[in-house]
């Protein structure tokens, strides 16, 4: 019962077409992850040229803190759930022991020394394809749990 994007940009495309759409991302996050970059479609009757779609959005989206970064036609058979073929994820870790100030919720704060070259020893032995089951959802959605970790 939370705004989402989805909710945002499915009412902004309303705002400008006239109609209710389903917006489909390549993704979910999680509960208090920023998400940057993300694929998102719509089928829309009407036709716009990209980029004042894009900006079309952006104005609609306004205070929300949302960003349309660019728009383009793509063919009709293109679900931006399936046609992903990567993601990315940055995981930021300050080691400080100040309270944090713009980085609050973005960044984990350390407040003891850490060992940067240990850990990243280690998270080296996680590279490679792996079956992540265990740590699946009951209700994940993906064609498979496997996994292929290409840099950490």
């Amino acid at each position: 019962n939370a705004p989402t994007v989805q909710g945002a940009l499915e009412t902004a495309v309303k705002a400008i077409c006239g109609e209710d759409v389903r917006v489909h991302g390549a993704g979910r996050t999680d509960a208090g992850v920023h998400a940057r970059g993300q694929v998102a479609h719509c089928d829309i009757a009407k036709h716009f040229p990209p980029g004042r779609f894009r900006d079309g959005l952006n104005a609609h989206l306004r205070p929300n803190p949302i960003g349309v970064l660019a728009a383009d036609i793509v063919p009709d058979d293109f679900e931006a759930r399936f046609s992903a073929i990567k993601r990315h994820y940055l995981y930021r870790i300050t080691n400080t022991r100040a309270n944090l100030a713009l980085d609050v919720s973005r960044v984990w704060r350390v407040p003891r020394a850490l060992d940067a070259d240990a850990m990243h020893a280690a998270a080296q032995r996680l590279l490679g394809k792996h079956d992540f089951t265990t740590f699946r959802d009951t209700e994940c959605q993906a064609k498979s749990p496997e996994k292929t970790l290409d840099q950490l």
